[in-house]
């Protein structure tokens, strides 16, 4: 039999990854604290290293990530792939997905070299990805500077924006001349 103060461990892990798991962002240490019954930080930070180091096991697909005092469920890069279309922003439509590539691919870029590139469209792109929190803007002169934001990594599973531009493939001089050719 678990003793009382086992079971309230427990307890308070599961309700953690139960936080964990509805969280729409990265949760806080102090508001995992406060979900908990205002339990202290240190208690908080040996729950989280108990359930990362269960969920770090062989069987599981997703993971504990921890980041700035502030921790996440995330898919385990092994699964990805075959999950992917799940996830909650499959719902975005693919001419917005492709403005978000070539913002993410020449970050920052401002809005007007954009709209160059993506036609008068790409305005309510933008507003639609800064609503979605995928991009942020700041006033640059008489256009906006748009970056990606941490949300962005996150959703995609990366750590910065080069981890992004590592692994798109850009089409070579001989394919471009490949398609050319009768």
């Amino acid at each position: 039999m678990q003793s009382e103060e086992y079971q309230g461990k427990d307890r308070d892990k599961g309700l953690l990854e139960a936080a964990l798991f509805l969280a729409a962002k990265p949760l806080s240490r102090t508001k995992a604290a406060k979900i908990l019954g205002d339990v202290s930080l240190t208690y908080v930070d040996c729950l989280l290293d108990e359930l990362q180091e269960g969920l770090a096991a062989p069987g599981h697909g997703i993971e504990l990530h921890r980041e700035e005092g502030k921790a996440l469920l995330q898919v385990k890069r092994g699964y990805i792939d075959a999950v992917a279309h799940l996830a909650p922003h499959q719902d975005i439509p693919r001419p917005v997905l492709r403005s978000l590539a070539v913002i993410a691919y020449n970050h920052p870029m401002t809005q007007a070299d954009l709209v160059k590139a993506r036609g008068n469209k790409a305005y309510g792109h933008v507003q639609e990805l800064i609503e979605r929190g995928l991009v942020r803007a700041k006033e640059h002169g008489r256009t906006l500077l748009l970056h990606v934001t941490d949300e962005f990594l996150r959703y995609f599973g990366l750590s910065s924006i080069e981890e992004f531009r590592f692994h798109i493939e850009l089409p070579s001089p001989e394919s471009e001349t490949d398609i050319t050719k009768p």
